[in-house]
């Protein structure tokens, strides 16, 4: 099964989808993608091919990609920690056991492969590297409060429906699990990003010893303030490097949060950069 330039990987077991970008090269570290919130393995597309390019490259998408009536999927960051992040790592390296695995995760996914990270430490022996697109997990507060208050009424009518309507937010092409978004809003409001006993995960990274790029758009004021960002880094202590994505910093705009993702200024300045980056490690 492929769509568009992915092709399924028909020995993956887990939950979600794997995919891997067709006529990518088959030498060298691999390198595993994963989208954030209402989103789906074509979101990202655009920067698996970039990195298709260049070493082998794999997507690992979401359950829970056709959420609507009639059609509920229940899980939360949790899970997907456990099942989908955790087992795509290990397939991955699983095929190419030579090398550790590049692990690229945008909004979302990053947090969902951050408490995979703390929740399995020993993941930690099969990874080569960590860049993290617009992720974090306490800071909203700092978003418009318009934007907050969407927020609220949108986790009222989450919580009846069992989903998120992706029409309604218009934040990506699909809907969103409710647990995935309440997941998210508790960690924002209680300014604390734990894992599913309750401990503080940010706390638990100073033990990873990874590399780890934490990069955050210049104009993302709304899902991931630079703050919020930042403190992801802080967490992983001397292992992260921290960086701002903006015409300050050389690039040709200051990136939102999507833009960092899917954009031909993303495609020519960006992906460079990291790609560059994982080469030094």
């Amino acid at each position: 099964m492929t769509i568009d330039g992915l092709i399924k990987v028909q020995d993956w077991q887990g939950p979600g989808q794997l995919w891997r970008v067709i006529g990518d090269q088959s030498e060298g570290a691999p390198v595993l993608i994963t989208h954030g919130t209402f989103s789906n393995a074509e979101t990202c597309l655009p920067i698996a091919q970039h990195f298709g390019k260049l070493a082998p490259t794999y997507v690992i998408e979401w359950r829970g990609r056709d959420l609507r009536r009639g059609n509920i999927t229940r899980f939360d960051y949790h899970d997907l920690a456990e099942d989908e992040m955790t087992n795509a790592v290990a397939h991955v390296h699983q095929q190419h056991p030579k090398s550790g695995v590049h692990v690229v995760g945008h909004s979302g996914g990053g947090l969902a492969m951050v408490l995979a990270l703390a929740q399995t430490p020993n993941l930690v022996r099969v990874m080569r590297t960590l860049t993290l697109m617009g992720a974090q997990a306490t800071y909203s507060h700092l978003s418009p409060k318009r934007v907050q208050l969407f927020m609220r009424l949108m986790g009222f009518a989450g919580r009846r429906l069992g989903y998120w309507p992706g029409r309604i937010v218009r934040l990506g092409p699909c809907s969103e699990a409710t647990g995935i978004m309440q997941n998210w809003a508790l960690w924002n409001r209680k300014r604390q990003f734990t894992d599913r006993a309750g401990h503080d995960v940010i706390a638990q990274l100073s033990d990873v010893a990874l590399p780890v790029l934490v990069l955050a758009g210049a104009a993302d004021k709304v899902i991931a303030p630079q703050a919020g960002c930042r403190a992801i880094a802080d967490g992983f202590a001397g292992h992260a490097t921290f960086e701002i994505c903006g015409r300050a910093q050389g690039y040709p705009e200051d990136f939102n949060h999507a833009r960092l993702i899917r954009s031909r200024a993303a495609a020519n300045s960006l992906w460079p950069r990291v790609a560059e980056w994982m080469q030094q490690h």
